[in-house]
């Protein structure tokens, strides 16, 4: 997944609305509202989002390198359903490590693959960031599965040249994907430590070869016994530059620890994308909640059609309280005390304002004369998901909302 910059129906609580007159004491009326209040995920409140959400396609753009959002219905029909996990296969994980933001090299960096879990504990990712180069100890050894430098190809097959393979991954398992420059001494490195959280291989997308067009494998429990399976899927990092300039875009300045972004001490990011069930179209109007003190929650600026800016090239949106076409979220400078904390993280869409026969209670903050009870799926708020994952100091989390958020896996 290329991040690029990373079910609960409930019923609408209105909010009494009133005409033009002030009250007996001159005070101006609340503005109506059709829909306000937060839900809940697991304890954690998400604010409810006031417009409904909409659905974007990657569309080509007249321009080399412009990627637009083309406006779709979204895909939501694997809200709540149960998609089990198959049989884990182990096979090849491959793919490009892809630059976030200011274009920069990404070969030579450590590329660490470990379990979400281990024996139903959740993992702590994290390392000794103390320790020595190349060797640090890790918090949850028992959830390494392995690691590699990725080396360097040509951009016709990866934009930012990194690439890496590691053999003896199983799929149909949720991982965490760790890429960082822990292999070269701190006052040498490049990029600020990544964690990618929601990163399953599925069965049904293993290939024969190494490449995204090589043939899928029609029957992997079979095939893959005999020959080698290929999972592709790229992995994300962030250049040092960029984790501050995002901050700054978002009107966030002088994150502390911001002066060394190698010695575990400051503030860190998440980030990501939401998504509808194809696990890649993005979701407009999403609003992500977490239980972490957070400086800003910023969202960024590609809407629809051209003239509202390139898929490739997003920017944070300063006036957004609600995801954009684009799909992507980033919370900026968590408070994130050394060696690490577990946040809670959420999201949440409303599918209809209106309700079914296109009447809103309320029309410009004022109460429309033409409503005259709710309808079906008036004001419906939907909780996509929630999870529990690690952010760190001076490191980004990226987190993407997608079907395996929103499906039971039993």
């Amino acid at each position: 997944m290329k991040l690029r910059w990373p079910l609960l129906i409930l019923p609408f609580v209105f909010v009494a609305c009133s005409g033009d007159s002030t009250d007996d004491a001159g005070t101006p009326p609340a503005a109506c509202l059709n829909i306000s209040g937060e839900v809940e995920a697991s304890g954690l409140k998400i604010r409810k989002p006031e417009d409904e959400t909409h659905g974007c396609v990657e569309m080509p753009g007249s321009k080399e390198d412009e990627k637009l959002c083309g406006e779709k219905e979204p895909e939501l029909g694997c809200l709540g359903q149960n998609d089990p996990l198959g049989t884990p296969i182990n096979v090849i994980y491959t793919g490009c490590v892809n630059s976030f933001g200011l274009e920069a090299a990404s070969d030579d960096l450590t590329v660490t693959v470990m379990r979400e879990s281990v024996g139903g504990t959740r993992t702590d990712p994290g390392y000794d960031l103390n320790g020595p180069t190349g060797a640090q100890t890790e918090k949850t050894p028992a959830a390494q599965i392995g690691r590699t430098l990725s080396t360097r190809v040509e951009r016709t097959e990866c934009f930012d040249f990194g690439h890496f393979e590691l053999a003896n991954v199983p799929t149909e398992t949720p991982l965490i994907v760790r890429v960082t420059d822990q292999h070269i001494d701190r006052e040498n490195r490049g990029y600020v430590d990544t964690y990618q959280y929601n990163v399953v291989l599925r069965n049904t997308a293993l290939r024969m070869g190494p490449s995204p067009t090589s043939p899928l494998v029609t029957d992997p429990a079979t095939y893959c016994a005999a020959n080698a399976c290929y999972a592709v899927d790229d992995v994300n990092t962030v250049y040092e530059v960029t984790f501050g300039t995002v901050a700054t875009t978002a009107g966030v300045t002088n994150i502390m620890g911001s002066d060394d972004l190698y010695d575990g001490v400051g503030q860190g990011h998440l980030a990501g994308e939401v998504q509808d069930c194809t696990s890649k179209d993005t979701l407009q109007n999403a609003v992500i909640a977490l239980d972490v003190k957070a400086r800003k929650t910023a969202y960024f600026n590609v809407g629809y059609g051209t003239g509202v800016y390139n898929l490739e090239n997003p920017r944070v949106d300063q006036s957004r309280t609600r995801t954009n076409a684009d799909g992507l979220y980033a919370a900026i400078a968590l408070d994130t005390p050394p060696g690490g904390i577990e946040a809670h993280v959420g999201a949440a869409i409303t599918t209809s304002v209106c309700g079914d026969d296109g009447v809103c209670k309320c029309v410009d903050g004022k109460a429309n004369p033409l409503w005259t009870a709710a309808d079906a799926n008036e004001a419906n708020t939907v909780v996509l998901g929630d999870r529990r994952i690690y952010v760190y100091p001076d490191s980004i989390s990226i987190l993407t909302f997608d079907s395996f958020t929103y499906t039971t896996h039993n």
